[in-house]
């Protein structure tokens, strides 16, 4: 990523609307890995929610993992970071209680490699937790309909149902909708079409493929 995507993506969550969807997105990220200890956190950014999620929670030791050295350098210093790619990982086998992407799968080119790298890295039985946008919602269509948006330029996988029944040969898996977002507001919705966020929640099979 560019400095100047990188600028705009920072700014964004210095906003009303990009606080309130950070606060959103880490109160669910805090519910689920609650009893985990060891998390990486893959296509980090500038760590923004991790390093919350560090504060909230000391006793977690979180490891953002990004490909682009100018997002990592905004990263705070209370978060280890390290420069890699997602589909290629250097940390050892069955190393983490629990991986996760926050709107990043969807922009790894090829998600194939880096569903088997996540299972690799994963301890057995760990977590699984993907905030992936959404599709369907009108927050997505909106965005995705500017041809001049990060979203319309950069997202890779849009059909969410393929990458699912993918990341089922790997992970035992349950899927919810969340974060509704309509101009300004934030709002609790299961509705499809508000929902910004499709969410996978996956276990860790014994066995992959």
């Amino acid at each position: 990523m560019d400095r100047k995507n990188k600028k705009k993506y920072s700014d964004f969550y210095k906003t009303k609307i990009g606080k309130k969807i950070l606060e959103k997105e880490l109160e669910y990220v805090l519910k689920e890995l609650k009893d985990c200890r060891d998390i990486l956190s893959i296509g980090c950014g500038p760590a923004f929610l991790e390093a919350e999620l560090a504060r909230l929670n000391p006793q977690l030791k979180i490891v953002g993992l990004d490909i682009s050295k100018e997002m990592l350098e905004d990263a705070p210093n209370s978060i280890h970071v390290a420069l890699g790619d997602a589909e290629n990982m250097e940390f050892k086998d069955n190393s983490f209680d629990a991986l996760l992407y926050v709107t990043s799968l969807e922009f790894i080119e090829d998600y194939k490699k880096a569903v088997k790298e996540a299972f690799r890295v994963l301890k057995p039985r760990g977590k699984v937790l993907i905030l992936m946008l959404n599709p369907k919602s009108h927050y997505f269509q909106q965005e995705y309909n500017d041809k001049g948006s990060y979203i319309r330029r950069n997202i890779k996988h849009i059909d969410i149902e393929k990458l699912e029944r993918f990341l089922s040969y790997y992970f035992s898996l349950k899927t919810e909708y969340y974060l509704g977002i309509k101009n300004e507001s934030i709002f609790d919705t299961t509705n499809s079409k508000f929902a910004s966020l499709y969410i996978i929640k996956g276990i860790k099979r014994v066995e992959g493929i």
